[in-house]
């Protein structure tokens, strides 16, 4: 296959814009794959495309700006209530409805107090077990040595050092 020759014919710039149809579109990714150059030609392409649109576009409409702004700041009280900080005491017929900016992900997880008292219930019985598991574990190595040396013959046994 000659890779100049499938560049040339426009179908990244058909898959860019959206016009390549499904098997085009799986061809081009399969040969991604395979030439690195294509990479380098897609990345060039999107570049090409981007330029002519920014060299082309033009600003949207100033009535449609200033609809938006509206939307936001309906009142020009907005702009004129003091930087310093709202005093609910001080007009009482300032009704603005306030929307929290915090993050959608910042949320935080309460948990009952029978759930915390079920885990530290756990964790001590865990290091319980831990515990229990360490002693017996070195009662069963000091017994296993006493019978090792009711095994063995009295005779291998050093003579006891008498003073």
């Amino acid at each position: 296959m000659n890779i100049s020759n499938y560049i040339e014919s426009g179908i990244i710039e058909r898959y860019l814009l959206g016009l390549a149809s499904p098997e085009q579109e799986d061809e081009l990714l399969h040969l991604r794959r395979i030439y690195p150059l294509l990479d380098l030609e897609f990345t060039a392409a999107e570049l090409r495309i981007e330029d002519k649109l920014m060299e082309e576009g033009s600003l949207p409409p100033v009535k449609i700006k200033n609809a938006v702004l509206q939307r936001i700041k309906p009142d020009k009280d907005w702009e004129d209530r003091p930087r310093g900080g709202y005093n609910p005491y001080e007009h009482t017929n300032f009704h603005h409805t306030y929307i929290p900016l915090d993050s959608f992900w910042n949320r935080r997880i309460t948990v009952s107090v029978w759930w915390r008292c079920a885990f530290i219930a756990l964790a001590v019985l865990a290091m319980s077990l831990a515990a229990s598991t360490w002693y017996f574990y070195h009662r069963a190595q000091m017994l296993e040595d006493i019978l090792f040396k009711l095994k063995v013959p009295p005779a291998t046994y050093p003579a006891p050092v008498t003073r």
